[in-house]
């Protein structure tokens, strides 16, 4: 069942303490993500419940704010200090709110605040950045740890270690597609098409033919996987054929990445406004996360040493 901060703020009635202030160990909108807008100048991060009670709550602050880049690449914590400037508002409305009612520069008259609490200074919001890919950094299917993320294993020597390396033995076959091949056999949970010991990922000759997989690509497109025989078997699978064309050129490593950012209240005093000085205070408070768009980002050699190499 769904429970509101304005339900939940309801049967706190009972525990106020003697000067007006409700003390809260926590409260909790349902719906966790977080929806956002913002300009040059300021960022709202927003949660609207339209169930049963129309109410919203949103964190507006300052770009203006010393503090690092909203959007930052970078894992790990900033803190912004709530002021007039960056605070946490709570309000209560006599009609349906819709997504666009923070993202206006004035709010609609419609519809109608009939409660609004606002943070008061003193308090702070931590946004905690972690990647979201973290347990597969380029996405390829096999686990960052298995790739070797920790003693950054670098299977083709071209710079960029495995966890971030969509192809890890360079041979212009993605290691997503060589860990699907089926074989009959395998290492650990791996296909190995030539029975060698190296798994297909990390083998530059799947078939042992002498040929490296990368020059077994017929229409010279970077891309051997489709190069294939009257019976559907991929030339670089194939021992028996050991065509060998001169291919130099190498795919363009891209992997996708989204980073989530938690934005968590400490010492949090929410004041009634228009009211008797009502207070709401909660030492620890998760407002929500919200979701970068995903982005492909392309990783040089030159580049490696930038990119995420904990499994934050």
């Amino acid at each position: 069942m769904k429970r509101s901060f304005y339900l939940f703020l309801t049967t706190l009635l009972f525990v106020s303490c003697d000067d007006g202030d409700l003390i809260v160990t926590d409260f909790n909108f349902e719906n966790k993500q977080l929806q956002w807008c913002g300009d040059t100048e300021d960022q709202v991060l927003f949660n609207i419940n339209n169930d049963q009670v129309h109410e919203a709550i949103a964190f507006r602050f300052s770009l203006e704010t010393p503090t690092p880049q909203f959007f930052s690449t970078e894992t790990g914590e900033m803190t912004i200090p709530l002021n007039s400037e960056n605070q946490v508002v709570y309000r209560v409305f006599n009609g349906e709110v819709d997504d666009s009612y923070f993202c206006n520069a004035i709010p609609p008259v419609s519809p109608g605040v009939t409660e609004e609490y606002r943070s008061t200074s003193g308090g702070e919001m931590i946004i905690t950045t972690t990647l979201q890919n973290a347990t597969d950094h380029d996405g390829d299917g096999v686990p960052s740890e298995t790739e070797g993320m920790a003693s950054e294993r670098d299977t083709d020597q071209d710079g960029i270690p495995d966890y971030l390396d969509i192809d890890d033995d360079q041979d212009n076959i993605l290691t997503r597609v060589e860990i699907a091949v089926e074989a009959d056999n395998m290492v650990g949970s791996f296909p190995d098409s030539d029975n060698d010991g190296t798994p297909n990922h990390l083998d530059a000759d799947d078939d042992d033919d002498g040929v490296p997989t990368r020059n077994e690509d017929w229409n010279m497109n970077n891309n051997p996987a489709d190069d294939r025989d009257d019976a559907g078997l991929p030339y670089y699978l194939n021992p028996e054929i050991v065509d060998s064309f001169d291919v130099t050129t190498v795919r363009e490593n891209v992997i996708s990445q989204s980073f989530r950012y938690l934005f968590t209240a400490e010492n949090l005093t929410l004041l009634k406004q228009g009211g008797d000085g009502e207070q709401i205070r909660l030492e620890d408070f998760e407002l929500g996360y919200y979701d970068s768009p995903v982005e492909q980002i392309t990783i040089d050699p030159s580049e490696e040493e930038e990119q995420p190499a904990e499994g934050q």
